[in-house]
């Protein structure tokens, strides 16, 4: 059987702890396929049951709010092409994509439901950091910035605060804000369940209005613009504080406000925000202890944001952490920085990367 490490063996060993970093991103990716499949079975399973149900209602609010949208644009321009048969069809429609989809297995679309079930987790991350907050804690750290009297971090937080107040509604309220080829991808899927609901009347001139409407609602959408654009810019002013980024983040991680902190550790390590929320999310490993630590916070705020998260989410293991405390409060930054050197390649060859050196099926 074999012996897992220390963290004290590990420390200030770059390679080693490139080599674990990697391979608790692959563990993390094949969590996420089976969280993928999981998601659609009736049994328990790997997702617990709130999890599953969030990510079941923000997918089906998101693809009804998408089919809404075509639906009234295309009826309007069918009457306006005197197609009424078919234009009130649309008008009477009501939230067919959603089981259409699911039907054909297109909901099952690995990149979309990982999506899905990130913010979901977030969502329910923040809600349990919202319970643990003191009635008395005074405001929050968004709040603070509001009224800060710089205009450019003043207003870097006012539209953190409106994106974060849009992402908070509930799951059944509010779109998913998905990135720009995912939201491409469910417009087309739903335009073509529209197009098999109109059946005989349907056509060419179904056909173009359809589309016109698809591309129309593409051009409008700015969803994946809002609360990872508005998190960023605020984490990039706050970033540029000298020594100041880990009281930032622990101050966001308090607020529950888990975007502005994913935003933050995103900017200090060089990656995206999708990679740092992965980080975040993954309870199963030590990555984010070591990303935390690379971004050069002290021991104290590691342990306080690590015990806070403990409270939050079941899935920490607290004792793991407190045994890596002392280990990684000796471990030089810039060896953490080296060992994590992967996050900041872009994106599509991360994905290259992590695909090639994958282990393979027997």
């Amino acid at each position: 059987m074999s012996v897992t490490p220390s963290p004290a063996v590990l420390a200030g060993d770059a390679s080693r702890l490139a080599a674990r970093a990697a391979a608790a991103a692959h563990e993390a990716a094949a969590r996420m396929e089976v969280a993928v499949h999981d998601i659609f079975l009736s049994q328990p399973g790997r997702l617990d049951d709130r999890t599953r149900a969030a990510v079941l209602r923000l997918a089906e609010a998101t693809v009804d709010a998408v089919e809404q949208r075509i639906a009234g644009l295309a009826a309007r321009t069918l009457n306006e092409r005197d197609q009424r048969e078919a234009a009130a069809v649309l008008e009477s429609n009501r939230s067919l994509a959603w089981p259409r989809l699911l039907g054909a297995g297109l909901m099952r679309d690995a990149e979309m439901i990982a999506a899905l079930i990130a913010q979901a987790r977030i969502d329910l991350l923040d809600d349990s950091l919202t319970t643990l907050r003191a009635h008395d804690a005074g405001p929050t750290v968004v709040v603070s910035l509001v009224e800060h009297a710089d205009a450019g971090w003043s207003d870097a937080a006012v539209r953190y605060l409106v994106a974060d107040s849009l992402r908070r509604l509930a799951a059944g309220e509010r779109d998913a804000m998905l990135p720009a080829p995912l939201r491409s991808r469910l417009t087309w899927w739903v335009a073509a369940a529209l197009r098999e609901r109109l059946g005989a009347l349907g056509g060419a001139e179904a056909d173009r209005a359809l589309s016109e409407a698809a591309l129309r609602c593409l051009e409008d959408d700015h969803s994946s613009d809002g609360i990872e654009s508005a998190a960023i810019r605020l984490a990039v002013l706050l970033g540029a504080v000298p020594g100041q980024r880990g009281d930032w983040m622990l101050r966001a991680m308090e607020s529950a406000r888990s975007t502005l902190f994913v935003a933050l550790l995103a900017e200090a390590l060089g990656t995206d925000f999708c990679e740092a929320r992965g980080l975040l999310l993954d309870s199963e490993s030590e990555r984010l202890w070591l990303a935390l630590r690379a971004a050069g916070l002290p021991r104290d705020a590691i342990a306080r944001i690590g015990f806070l998260l403990s409270e939050a989410d079941p899935a920490r293991d607290l004792p793991a952490l407190i045994e890596w405390l002392d280990p990684l409060a000796a471990l030089d930054p810039v060896v953490a920085q080296e060992a994590l050197a992967e996050l900041r390649l872009p994106r599509d060859f991360r994905a290259a990367v992590r695909t090639l050196t994958r282990p393979s099926c027997p």
